[in-house]
């Protein structure tokens, strides 16, 4: 146990440390008068900051190993201590709502979504965290990534409490888990969508990632779990009271609009295909563990508002289509083209990259599942971050045999004017991978891209009138 002098030698655990006291575990920011939690990540240890945050003013130092300072706690994990830190110094704001977590690797963002929009139609007063940002009785706050780092995560959640939010559905990611964000946190209810291949840059491997989004359930009061998926049915050998659901089978499939049975009687959903339909019935069978009425559930669905970026209509005219949907892995966009192929009997164009500095695997089954699904391919950019672009673009082509049907446009925004060019009727154009972004992101720059409204500038300057 290390020692303490002063004013911190009465401090011996997590619980001794006032909650008045600022939290930060990154050495760039204002350290005075703040705990630093050190954090060692993947490419860099936060240990090494110790002295120089303590010589700017920090009061005490949270580490995993003894460093030999005076002002020093030592704990088995200083990323749970971060969180677990942070939520008391933000009041704790979490243990006065009912919180709902969604994991999985796709249709994390439709489920809560619609689990969000039915406890609101229940009367409910309800927020969201999640990919398209915080969102909470008609207010909108910025947000990062999936699931928010704790200062971020708990100031949303604070001021979602003193708005009076009793329900919180949240998107948890596997490195939001991974990384103990959510350290100390309660979910009434874990929801579990199913497992694919992705984020194996992070992950290295699915046993890992699985471990990860496992790490949920050991924190929520029950389980709603996807018992058609091999790693929901893992999963339910260790939570055997869960609720189980299934992939309904579709009764009629249309752009934005989709019905299935469910529980012996129709529900109808206003978004596209059927893996929008076994969200659905996620978000329905959680809503009804909650105490919402089957009958509540399926009258309010067809109310539900479309999700940004998810198999959303941009353009519906002239016997043309163009929808946006963010799928970014071979699943999602597999999935996607397979159900516009069941509803769509006219061309299918896909307009689509991958990102950089992301799991490079999954590149050359993207670019085989394009061309065998769609009648064209247009390869471009989507967000490069560091890696160059001709080397993405490279990879995914390595998947693809038949490259005559294939056009390579580096420039996204000049690959998507291009497409809506050469849109003859009868065909649907699907940019996929980006969705709901407003941002593309480059090595050296950031700059915005809202594809949205670049479809409709390009349609205002082709002259054809714009219909959604």
């Amino acid at each position: 146990m290390p020692k303490f002098c002063g004013t911190y030698e009465k401090i011996r655990t997590l619980n001794d440390i006032p909650a008045e006291w600022p939290v930060t575990a990154k050495s760039g920011e204002d350290v005075k008068d703040s705990v630093f939690c050190c954090i060692k990540g993947h490419t860099y240890d936060s240990h090494k900051d110790a002295k120089a945050v303590l010589d700017r003013g920090a009061r005490l130092l949270v580490t995993e190993r003894p460093l030999g300072f005076s002002r020093e706690i030592t704990v088995p994990s200083s990323r749970a201590a971060f969180s677990v830190l942070t939520a008391r110094h933000y009041g704790e704001p979490a243990r006065f709502m009912r919180v709902i977590g969604v994991t999985g690797t796709n249709g994390k963002t439709t489920t809560a979504h619609m689990l969000h929009f039915l406890l609101e139609a229940s009367g409910r007063r309800a927020g969201l965290i999640g990919t398209n940002g915080v969102r909470f009785l008609g207010r909108t706050l910025p947000s990062v990534g999936t699931t928010p780092e704790p200062p971020l995560l708990y100031k949303s959640i604070k001021a979602m409490r003193e708005a009076g939010v009793t329900d919180l559905v949240m998107e948890v990611s596997s490195q939001a888990l991974d990384q103990e964000r959510c350290a100390g946190l309660f979910f009434e209810a874990g929801v579990f969508l199913g497992l694919t291949p992705e984020h194996l840059d992070y992950h290295r491997e699915m046993e890992s990632y699985f471990a990860a989004k496992k790490r949920l359930f050991s924190q929520s009061g029950k389980a709603i779990i996807n018992g058609a998926d091999p790693y929901g049915k893992r999963l339910l050998e260790d939570f055997p009271g869960a609720v189980v659901f299934y992939p309904p089978q579709a009764r009629s499939l249309k752009i934005g609009k989709s019905t299935a049975l469910w529980r012996g009687k129709e529900l109808v959903v206003p978004f596209t295909g059927e893996f929008s339909l076994t969200d659905a019935v996620a978000a329905a069978e959680t809503a009804c563990s909650l105490g919402l009425s089957p009958e509540t559930v399926r009258a309010a669905f067809p109310g539900c508002p479309p999700v940004s970026g998810r198999g959303e209509l941009l353009y519906k005219g002239e016997e043309r289509l163009i929808l946006r949907d963010y799928a970014h892995t071979p699943d999602a966009l597999g999935k996607m083209l397979s159900v516009l192929r069941k509803i769509h009997f006219g061309r299918i164009i896909v307009l689509f990259g991958c990102g950089g500095d992301r799991d490079r695997r999954k590149r050359p089954l993207m670019g085989k599942l394009a061309v065998e699904s769609a009648d064209r391919v247009i390869l471009t950019d989507d967000n490069p971050r560091g890696e160059a672009p001709e080397e993405i673009l490279r990879d995914i082509l390595a998947g693809i045999p038949q490259k005559d049907r294939v056009t390579v446009v580096r420039d996204r925004h000049a690959a998507i004017r291009k497409a809506v060019r050469e849109l003859q009727e009868g065909d649907l154009l699907l940019l996929a991978g980006k969705g709901h972004e407003t941002v593309q992101i480059f090595g050296d720059r950031t700059v915005p891209f809202d594809e949205k409204t670049i479809v409709k500038e390009i349609l205002e300057s082709e002259n054809i009138p714009w219909k959604r």
